[in-house]
């Protein structure tokens, strides 16, 4: 309580002086200010000096207050179509796991490695990687996590001292965050990527024309992931012991469910839906809503809202909402091209592809200072689209690789994506650097390649 205190007066005297201080040359007031809320916003979802969600709806209201912005317009950009988009998705990963479906795919991965440990790692981080091409990345980490945890126990690794147990509880959180960026519908950053791109440059990216890109990503660099976690942390075993409990489960399953097929069937009709947007015309976010009540029809029962509500990550849209709003606000009030003048600039003249590099390994590097993601995509985009309306080129070229680049907090485990496996004590604070750097390197390599080679014809460059 007396740390949050302390911030919260830390943030206050910050935002006063930086107030106080004169208007930088190039920006207007009303621009100045737009900055001062948006780091005041980040600075308070990152100390939790004022619980998230409030902050949150705080941050929207103050510059209407402040006359920076008319209210109607900050509600506007919070009750962004991303939200309801996000929403939707919350719907699905929450079906996904009512329907037991997501429990066999994890089981099967692991009955295929046939006790080998470098298998299994492969096996459930390519597992854990599709299913978060489609799902929200925490629940399929929790989907994972106890299936690892039984097979680590019953092979006495040890938190702390097991090098498998290393390699087995990074690896998974990898795999989650890269397969994240495969679809829209794999990260609410995705669709708010989407969403702000559209709302400060006017671009319409389509949920295919996100996964022709994304999906090539993941297929490379999960691969790549566990070359490098399985050869930085080797399994201290030639093979697994306790295999056989997996393998029983997983044969007491039986065949698919009724509620595994209703999921199946009610999942294959959203994804033709999503991947025919251009054609049908009805906005993405109205189709997903739209799929998701499938879900909760009688007779169908994959998501009672008295049982799984409270499951909705009503919090995270909150801030997606607030982060949505502000990041037009520093588009509106000229805030954005004074940050992409100042800060990104210098990359104007660079070849494509290093501008491409550039913008992807600050934004992994960003994590560090700013592991918000929503916080990332609202200061960042906004800037790449100015730079880009100053080059003359489509601002997808430069927002698309961020959006996927948002995604790779692989250096530390301050995501909670990965404190998810953090929290089992399985490897320290240090450990995911050593082979986070290498997948992050590949992972700058790659997109630049991924996009000039994809993404040129598709029209988004």
């Amino acid at each position: 309580m007396q740390k949050k205190l302390v911030c919260f007066i830390g943030i206050i005297l910050l935002s006063l002086v930086l107030y106080l201080m004169p208007t930088p040359e190039g920006l207007t007031p009303k621009g100045h200010a737009s900055i001062i809320f948006m780091l005041a916003a980040v600075l308070f979802w990152v100390t939790e000096a004022l619980p998230i969600a409030f902050a949150a709806i705080l941050f929207t209201v103050l510059p209407a207050i402040c006359h920076i912005a008319p209210l109607p317009k900050m509600m506007a950009n919070f009750a962004t179509p991303t939200i309801f988009f996000v929403f939707a998705m919350f719907i699905v990963s929450i079906a996904f796991q009512n329907s037991g479906f997501s429990r066999r795919i994890v089981l099967w991965a692991s009955v295929k490695s046939k006790g080998n440990p470098e298998k299994l790692l492969l096996y459930l981080m390519l597992a854990g990687g599709l299913l978060s091409t489609i799902l929200a990345d925490i629940p399929v980490m929790a989907m994972l996590v106890p299936v690892a945890l039984v097979i680590l126990q019953n092979n006495k690794c040890e938190p702390g001292i097991s090098s498998f147990g290393r390699a087995m509880m990074i690896g998974l959180p990898f795999a989650c965050l890269i397969g994240g960026v495969g679809t829209p519908a794999g990260s609410s950053m995705n669709a708010m990527t989407i969403g702000l791109l559209k709302d400060t440059a006017h671009v319409n990216i389509s949920f295919l024309e996100w996964t022709c890109v994304g999906m090539p990503i993941v297929l490379i660099l999960i691969p790549v992931a566990w070359f490098f976690t399985i050869k930085v942390y080797p399994p201290e075993m030639d093979s697994l012991v306790g295999m056989e409990m997996v393998e029983q489960e997983y044969e007491e399953l039986g065949k698919l469910s009724s509620k595994e097929w209703k999921f199946i069937i009610i999942l294959l009709i959203n994804m033709t839906v999503w991947m025919t947007d251009k054609f049908h015309q009805i906005p993405l976010p109205v189709a997903c809503v739209l799929g998701a009540t499938l879900f909760l029809l009688p007779g169908v029962n994959l998501v009672e809202w008295s049982r799984d509500g409270h499951k909705i990550g009503w919090e995270v849209l909150m801030v997606v909402g607030s982060a949505n709003s502000l990041g037009v606000l520093l588009w509106d009030q000229g805030a954005a091209s004074w940050i992409a003048s100042n800060c990104l600039g210098g990359i104007a003249g660079m070849p494509l592809w290093m501008m491409i590099a550039i913008i992807s390994a600050f934004t992994v590097v960003v994590h560090l200072i700013i592991p918000v993601n929503t916080a990332i995509v609202a200061v960042m985009l906004p800037a790449l689209v100015a730079l880009a309306s100053t080059m003359g080129t489509n601002a997808a070229l430069l927002a698309i690789p961020m959006g996927f680049s948002v995604s790779a907090a692989l250096l530390l485990p301050l995501d909670p994506v990965s404190l998810v496996s953090y929290n089992s004590g399985y490897y320290k604070m240090g450990d995911m650097f050593k082979p986070g750097i290498f997948v992050s390197i590949v992972w700058v390599i790659v997109v630049p390649i991924v996009m000039l080679v994809i993404a040129r014809p598709l029209g988004l460059m």
